[in-house]
């Protein structure tokens, strides 16, 4: 049997849902709607007790945050996301 080095483990798939759902500002039923699957789905990726198939695994790598540099943030309205989200603490 061989084994796939480059699958991701079961704890880097909960921090990646947890990371695109803090992103985006979604719960897990609306990421759920976004994917085509079902909210316990998701939920069961994002507390490690199942992993997406390959296809579903590409899809959230696409919507992973993205480092990304301050000009870019500027135009995408990223620096005025921030500011909100440190008024909220």
């Amino acid at each position: 049997m061989e084994v796939d080095i480059k699958a991701p483990v079961k704890a880097d798939i909960k921090a990646l849902v947890k990371a695109i759902r803090r992103s985006r500002d979604l719960t897990q039923e609306q990421l759920a709607r976004e994917l085509g699957v079902t909210f316990s789905t998701v939920n069961a990726w994002e507390n490690g007790r199942h992993r997406p198939i390959p296809a579903l695994l590409a899809a959230l790598e696409r919507l992973a945050p993205r480092a990304r540099s301050s000009a870019t943030r500027r135009r995408s309205g990223g620096a005025q996301r921030a500011r909100t989200a440190r008024e909220r603490t």
